[in-house]
Parts: C-alpha cells; structure tokens; sequence
C-alpha cells in the first residue's frame, strides 16, 4: 500500500483491515512511504509495535515529484506471500473482498486480476469519461478491452511479478502493470468488478494533469514496445 501523508487517516485504516469481517488470511501488510511530510511514518512505527503483521516501509524516489510507482515497486519486492494485493491507502479499495477475489481466480485458473470500479453512478461523470477515454485509447492501441485502466487495486500471483516488468516510477506504474500483465499472461489476466469506497482526505492528483499523462505515456510505450 502506497501512502503520501496519510498520518490522520493510516492508523484507523489498517485497524480496519486486521478487524472483521475483513480478511483475516493477510500474512503480512506493507504500507511505503513515499515523499511524506506529515506524521506518516510515526504513526506507522506505532503500528509496527501494535500490529503483528504490518511494516512500514520508505521509499522517497519521485518522478516529477511522483513516487507511487516506487512505493509500489518497494512493497512488491518486500511482499513474501504467495498472493500479493496491491491497494491505495485512502480507503476506496475493499480489501475485504480479497478473499472472494482469490476465489474467482482459483476457479478460472487466474494469476492477475484487476479490480475494475467503472462503471459506477458514485463516481463523478468527469472522472468516468477521463478514464473512458484512456480505455479507448488502450483498445484501439493495444486491442485490449480494458474497463477500468487506471484502477489501483490489483491482485496476482507472486510467481508472476517478473513477467510484470514494473518500471514505472510515477502515476504510470498503473496503466503498465495492467498492460504488461494482459500482454504476457494473455487469459490468465482479467478484470473484476468491485465498488469504491469513499476516499480518506485528499486525492494527491491533478486529473487533468495525470490524465494527459497517461495517454502520452499510453502511446509513448505502444510505439517505444514496436521497436
């Protein structure tokens, strides 16, 4: 779990994950600080000392003053499951649904899933047509039919992270780790409909901004990948 400056908010959602009815087979949770400037780390020392299973990384590496592909890279690495969730640290991602994700994945012999939000009435219109359009992008670019391209709740299978080949430091580790996934791993990549919660604080992003980001990024790989 990435985090930037979440110290009002860090402490009451891993509390809330480690307390039912919320998965209680976690072996491990992995919060990466990146670039904050708050309390985060120190209230993350104290859950440390409480909390059995939880560990609080740093990772301040930035693109652009960006790192959340680097907290997510850094969590990667450190994860020693068989199974490893990838989730933000505002709150509007259900991990308690990890279980029944799993679950589809055994059945459908899975070893990548992306937790799809679109579409979903309790989003603003703006943010689902921001993201219809990078999927439109991807589709026409890629061929791939992706509903929810930069959602950043994932869940894989550890033995698959070097066919991932994360290297996106910023915002973009998000578009790359479904395209990488659905490249390589062809039918045992999909996507799985969840709801979002309501955010913690905050969003760190300037939409506009991150979403012509993405679609440069988007194009820039598809062309740099052809060569």
């Amino acid at each position: 779990m990435p985090c930037r400056n979440e110290g009002k908010h860090l402490s009451g959602l891993i509390r809330k994950i480690v307390s039912p009815p919320s998965p209680q087979d976690f072996d491990e949770i992995i919060c990466v600080s990146n670039c904050s400037t708050d309390n985060t780390l120190e209230v993350g020392a104290v859950l440390e000392k409480e909390i059995p299973c939880f560990r609080m990384l740093q990772d301040d590496r930035a693109i652009g003053g960006i790192g959340y592909g680097y907290a997510h890279m850094t969590g990667i690495a450190a994860a020693t499951g068989e199974i490893i969730v990838c989730a933000d640290c505002d709150g509007t991602y259900p991990v308690e649904d990890v279980a029944l994700i799993v679950d589809i994945m055994d059945k459908q012999g899975l070893s990548f899933v992306s937790c799809c939000r679109y579409p979903d009435s309790g989003i603003a219109p703006m943010l689902q047509l921001g993201v219809k359009l990078l999927n439109a992008e991807i589709r026409l670019l890629y061929g791939y039919r992706i509903q929810d391209s930069l959602s950043g709740m994932w869940v894989f299978k550890k033995s698959v992270v070097p066919d991932l080949r994360l290297s996106a430091g910023d915002w973009n580790l998000s578009p790359q780790i479904k395209l990488n996934a659905f490249s390589v791993l062809g039918k045992k990549a999909a996507e799985v409909k969840i709801h979002q919660l309501k955010r913690y604080g905050q969003t760190k992003q300037n939409y506009v901004r991150t979403g012509l980001g993405h679609a440069w990024w988007i194009a820039k790989n598809r062309f740099a990948s052809s060569r």
